[in-house]
């Protein structure tokens, strides 16, 4: 790879706007999966922004029940998109179309968690003792879940292909030989479906977290709905 000679940012008005871009995105996500609407007036009628210029950033993130959890789920999910260190092809990692494949057509409940496990510990143990349990009480149904998202991050020690045998064994998110040729079937015939699987799980490296685990998982969940007109049958 060739090392860039001098600055890295030859155009910082495409920069300028690369980046403001991106925020854009991130404010019309959040959008798209509040769980809370920040209004523009209070109930006292205090104006808290002017929906011409649009919520402020905090706003915008504070719209989660656990906004702090949202955002560190959503950059466990961009940065296990561009993970530089991939330990293979056929993870989560620059997969994102995976996530896409199983996108419902139906309104869904986009269900979110982020742990860090104990030094050394299991990521069996960590999932059977913390993750299951904190996704139950957190209300999140595991029989509605439809698809599984998840990104395990840890440090140099334990980032290895042992860590990731561990995590797809638990989480049953491996591919078979025969899933992985129909990937590879799929990708040069698009008539070819491609194998779906209900988790599907990428790897990140972390130096900051040692031997622990950090996982952030994200859900698509279905919400069962009443239908309109439904509730004057009982009346």
């Amino acid at each position: 790879m060739d090392q860039l000679v001098g600055p890295n940012v030859p155009d910082p008005a495409q920069f300028a706007k690369s980046l403001q871009d991106v925020l854009d995105a991130i404010h019309k996500l959040f959008e798209a999966t509040k769980e809370y609407d920040w209004k523009p007036v209070t109930e006292d009628g205090v104006r808290t922004y002017y929906e011409e210029e649009g919520k402020c950033g905090f706003q915008a993130a504070y719209q989660y029940e656990r906004p702090t959890e949202f955002l560190q789920c959503l950059l466990d999910i961009m940065r296990v998109h561009f993970e530089p260190r991939p330990m293979g092809t056929l993870f989560l990692n620059s997969n994102i179309g995976f996530m896409y494949q199983e996108l419902p057509e139906e309104p869904f409940q986009l269900a979110y968690a982020s742990l860090v496990s104990r030094e050394n510990q299991s990521f069996s143990s960590f999932f059977a003792d913390d993750v299951s349990p904190y996704l139950e009480q957190r209300g999140y149904d595991a029989e509605s879940i439809t698809a599984m998202f998840a990104v395990a991050s840890t440090g140099h020690e334990r980032y290895k292909m042992k860590f990731v045998s561990e995590i797809a064994g638990t989480l049953k998110s491996g591919f078979s030989v025969d899933e992985v040729l129909g990937l590879m079937a799929s990708s040069i015939d698009s008539a070819i479906t491609k194998p779906n699987k209900q988790t599907y799980s990428g790897y990140c490296l972390d130096p900051a977290l040692g031997t622990r685990i950090r996982l952030s998982l994200w859900c698509f969940s279905k919400v069962e709905t009443t239908p309109v007109g439904a509730a004057d049958l009982h009346h």
